[in-house]
């Protein structure tokens, strides 16, 4: 049973993080299975910072991107939901020789966010070639956001102000022009009806991910393990009165399968090659729809918005050394996922495909941990269970719509 608990130091599962979409892995892929009986228990911390994204062109674009963002007449026309203030906005501008391309200002922001995830997972060997195994994230996390204006035509905007300023009863129109020129960002959320951008600390259940391997071959040199998992809907989604939210996951069921294949070099050294592809269910769920290419603030909202989030597919590669409990490994993993679909009844069809913008994906990941077990001390009776820890750290290398900051994992696992 020893010699069967020492092959069975592997991690059981290989999964991302961040639901939904893709996420750089959190371990190494393995055909190791759990001996028959046996039972595993594993804790996995994840620790990151994002502060980049990679773009549908593959720069790295920071976070508070989407904030920043010129402040023409236009904008401040189509904010105006009355047609008399619309016109009455349009003949001051033209009375102080604008147009809707004349620029205002521009709006700034900075976004600081720190992840911590923890997930929990179960496992036990039903039969020799048989493990099932539970894994159960929860993610915490605290963003710090600042948000402000720079006004680079001063002297339009006082202009406009006095133009303002004569109209008979025009108090609340300055008070409105001072409140969209002093905070636009959160002017515009308010107006819309999301909650203010504010720093926060929040924490969320995840989507609970079953999951089963099965050693379909195993011989002097290599083994082969099938890998299914099945993700379910126990997540906390992303709130859609929030622009900026992390959700716990996504809200809908998501089945993967595929395999793992160990190439045993040496005795003390194996390559593995792993492939899987998960499958997402289309559902409804409840989405701001979006007016234009350029912004997703909306105040229009569809609580039984039809979404068929795009499918995943990823293949892996990884080396792993381990000579007398002393761990070594690396790998990489290429990812990629399909766009998403959404429609609906309440509003036009193209306004629900702006939701399809920039969410196909890709990402390229390397990841490299290192780590120590009891296994051989356990064996000689000189310490009380066979456990492990270790410590993973892995970067994206390149992608587009992904979060790019790097990762850390923190892993503890216990077999008895």
């Amino acid at each position: 049973m020893n010699k069967k608990l020492a092959a069975a130091m592997a991690l059981l599962m290989s999964t991302t993080t961040f639901a939904g979409g893709l996420g750089q892995p959190i371990s190494l892929p393995s055909a190791k299975v759990l001996p028959k009986g046996v039972r595993n228990f594993t804790y996995k911390g994840i620790i990151t910072n994002p502060s980049e994204k990679m773009n549908a062109s593959g720069d790295n674009v920071v976070l508070a991107d989407p904030l920043m963002k010129k402040i023409t007449f236009g904008d401040m026309i189509k904010g105006q939901y009355d047609p008399v203030d619309q016109g009455s906005l349009e003949q001051k501008m033209m009375a102080i020789g604008a147009n809707e391309n004349t620029e205002m200002g521009e709006t700034v922001g900075q976004i600081n966010m720190a992840v911590q995830a923890s997930v929990p997972i179960f496992a036990i060997g039903i039969n020799k070639r048989h493990t099932l195994a539970v894994a159960v994230p929860v993610t915490r996390y605290s963003t710090n956001v600042a948000t402000g204006v720079r006004h680079t035509n001063p002297g339009m905007i006082d202009s406009l102000r006095q133009e303002l300023a004569v109209e008979t009863g025009s108090t609340l129109k300055q008070e409105e022009f001072d409140a969209k020129f002093g905070d636009p960002i959160n002017s515009k959320l308010s107006e819309y009806g999301y909650e203010r951008l504010e720093n926060e600390n929040n924490t969320k259940l995840g989507d609970i991910k079953l999951v089963s391997k099965y050693k379909a071959y195993e011989g002097n040199k290599s083994a082969f393990s099938l890998v299914s998992s099945l993700t379910l809907p126990t997540g906390q989604e992303a709130d859609v009165d929030k622009v900026l939210d992390i959700g716990g996951g996504d809200g809908q069921l998501d089945i993967e399968l595929g395999f793992a294949h160990d190439f045993y070099a040496t005795k003390y050294f194996t390559f593995t090659a792993a492939a899987g592809h998960t499958v997402q269910f289309a559902d409804t769920a409840e989405k701001r729809i979006p007016f234009t290419e350029t912004s997703s603030l909306t105040p229009d909202v569809d609580r039984s918005t039809f979404r068929d989030l795009g499918d995943i597919t990823k293949g892996e590669l990884a080396a792993a050394w381990n000579y007398h409990g002393i761990n070594l490994g690396a790998g990489y993993a290429i990812q990629y996922k399909q766009g998403d679909e959404y429609s609906g009844d309440s509003y036009a069809d193209s306004r629900y495909q702006l939701l399809e913008k920039d969410t196909v994906q890709n990402m390229q990941t390397l990841q490299v941990n290192a780590g120590y077990d009891t296994i051989s001390l356990f064996r000689k009776g000189k310490f009380f269970a066979p456990m492990k820890v270790s410590v993973g750290h892995s970067r994206v290398i390149s992608g587009k719509n992904v979060v790019a900051s790097p990762m850390t994992t923190i892993d503890f696992s216990m077999f008895f």
